[in-house]
C-alpha cells in the first residue's frame, strides 16, 4: 500500500504492506468538501438578514484569523459582505494572540482582505494585526478566577463585531473557535499569560467546553474563562461569527449567527465529524500534523501529538512528521520559555511551573509528559542538525527506513493525517457522542 501523509506543503510517501497498516486516520472525506464561495454563501445566506440591522450604518469590526490558521480567511470574509457592504465603516484586526504580529504570511491575507474589499465595495477603513505588547488595549473586566482582561482599543470602539473562525478540537481550550478570537486572540500578554496557566489543568481538555451539549463535558476551566471575557465584550457589544469547517480554500461546514449560538453549533458538527475512536494503542505510529501552517513551527505542530496521545501505547515509537519550515517558535520569548528549557533539569523546570506559570511553558510540559511514555519520538523536520536535546526527540532522516523496520519486527502501524485537525480516542475514553 501506498500512502501519502502531508507535510510542509507537499507530502511523504509511504510504501507499507496492507498486513503492517493498523488503521488510517485523516480529518476529513475530501469528497464531501467544496471549494470557492458557493458552499458559504449558500449555507450563510438565509442566517444573514437577521443580523443586517445590527450592520447597517454601523463601525463593524471584523476578527479574522493570523497565518497560522488553516482556514479560507479570503472567501470567509468575502462570505460576509451582504452584511459588511451595509456598515458605515469597517475595520479588520488579525487577532494573533502572542504569535508575531507581521508576517508574511499576515500580509498576504490582508492583501487579500483589502482587494475583496475593493472588488465587493466594502467600506473598509483599516486592517490592523494584534500586538499584545504594543497595541493601544482598554480595560474589560476581571473574571471569576481573579484575571484582570485587557482587549485591543478597538473592540471598545466598534458598534458590532464579527468574528471569522475556523472550528476544531484544540488540546486545552476544548475547541479552536470563534469566543478564542478575544482571549487570547486580541487581548494583553498578561491576561493570556494568567488563563494559559490553566492549560495544565487535567479538565483543559480537547472537546470540553462550557457550551458543549453534554453537561458531562461542560468543566474546563480554561475555556471557562475565556467564555466569560467575551461576555463582557457581549454585554456592550452585538458579537457575530462566522464559523467554518475545512481547510485552506476547501469547505466542509458553515454557519453564522451571534457568538454562543454558532459555537455551539459549531461543537456539534465538530464532535461529530471530527472527533475519531481507533480500535486500540499501537506501538508504532506515524503522526502528521496535516502540514503547512499546521507544522509551521514547532510550537505550533506540537498540539497534534496532544490531540493523538491517546492512541500509543506506554513504550511506544512514534514518527512524528513535522516540517517546521518557520523554525522553533515565532518569538524569541516563546523559544526560551518552550524550546530551551528541554536542554536544562526538566523536573525541576516543571516543578516551577507548576508552582508559578510562565507563558508557553505549558507546552514544555505537555512535550516532557509525551516523551517520558514513548520509547522513542522520531522527528522529520527541517530544522537543524542537532537541534533537539539528547533524549526524547530524535531527527529521522531516512522515514520510509524507520517504517520498513518496524515492518521487519511484524508490527502493525497506525497512520495519522491531519492530526492537528482532529481528536482522536480509546472506545469508552469519554470521547465526546455524535450529536
Amino acid at each position: 500500500m501506498r500512502l501519502n501523509i502531508k507535510y510542509g506543503k507537499g507530502s511523504l510517501t509511504f510504501d507499507v504492506p496492507d498486513g503492517n497498516v493498523g488503521e488510517i486516520i485523516r480529518a476529513q472525506d475530501d469528497s464531501s468538501a467544496e471549494d470557492g464561495e458557493a458552499p458559504l454563501a449558500e449555507a450563510l445566506e438565509p442566517k444573514l438578514r437577521p443580523a443586517l440591522g445590527d450592520f447597517a450604518r454601523r463601525d463593524v469590526l471584523a476578527l479574522i484569523a493570523d497565518g497560522t490558521r488553516d482556514q479560507p480567511h479570503g472567501l470567509a470574509y468575502a462570505a460576509l459582505a451582504p452584511l459588511l457592504r451595509e456598515a458605515r465603516t469597517v475595520r479588520v484586526l488579525i487577532a494573533t494572540g502572542t504569535h508575531k504580529a507581521d508576517t508574511p504570511d499576515d500580509r498576504r491575507i490582508t492583501d487579500e482582505v483589502r482587494q475583496t474589499s475593493a472588488e465587493l465595495h466594502i467600506p473598509l477603513t483599516s486592517i490592523d494585526a494584534h500586538d499584545c505588547k504594543a497595541s493601544e488595549l482598554y480595560y474589560v473586566g476581571t473574571t471569576r478566577f481573579g484575571n484582570r482582561v485587557e482587549l485591543n482599543r478597538l473592540v471598545q470602539a466598534a458598534d458590532t463585531i464579527v468574528i471569522v473562525s475556523d472550528m476544531k478540537p484544540h488540546f486545552f481550550a476544548g475547541y479552536s473557535n470563534a469566543i478564542k478570537f478575544l482571549l487570547p486572540g486580541v487581548a494583553a500578554f498578561d491576561s493570556i499569560e494568567r488563563n494559559h496557566a490553566f492549560a495544565l489543568d487535567p479538565l483543559a481538555s480537547h472537546c470540553r467546553h462550557p457550551l458543549h451539549p453534554d453537561p458531562e463535558r461542560r468543566r474546563n476551566p480554561l475555556a471557562e474563562e475565556l467564555l466569560e471575557a467575551a461576555r463582557f465584550v457581549t454585554a456592550r457589544t452585538p458579537v457575530y461569527a462566522l464559523a467554518t469547517v475545512g481547510s485552506g480554500a476547501r469547505v466542509n461546514w458553515a454557519t453564522f449567527g451571534a457568538l454562543e449560538h454558532a459555537v455551539a453549533e459549531g461543537i456539534r458538527f465538530v464532535d461529530s465529524h471530527l472527533v475519531r475512536t481507533v480500535a486500540r494503542q499501537y506501538a508504532c505510529a506515524v503522526i502528521g500534523c496535516g502540514g503547512y501552517p499546521n507544522d509551521e513551527t514547532l510550537y505550533m505542530a506540537q498540539r497534534s501529538l496532544e490531540l493523538t496521545k491517546e492512541t500509543v501505547a506506554d513504550g511506544a515509537d512514534v514518527l512524528w512528521l513535522a516540517e517546521c519550515r518557520n523554525g522553533i517558535a515565532s518569538s524569541q520569548q516563546a523559544v526560551d520559555n518552550f524550546f530551551t528549557p528541554l536542554k536544562r533539569d526538566l523536573a525541576a523546570f516543571i516543578d516551577q511551573v507548576r508552582e508559578k506559570y510562565i507563558m508557553f511553558s505549558h507546552k514544555t510540559v505537555k512535550f516532557v509528559e509525551m516523551m517520558r511514555r514513548l520509547n522513542g519520538l522520531h522527528v522529520v523536520s527541517a530544522l537543524p542538525p542537532g537541534t533537539f536535546p539528547a533524549g526524547g526527540m530524535v531527527a529521522c532522516s531516512d522515514p520510509q527506513g524507520l517504517v520498513a523496520k518496524w515492518v521487519a519486527r511484524g508490527e502493525k502501524i497506525l497512520f495519522v493525517d491531519d492530526a492537528s485537525n482532529l481528536a482522536i480516542t480509546l472506545p469508552g475514553s469519554g470521547e465526546p457522542a455524535a450529536s
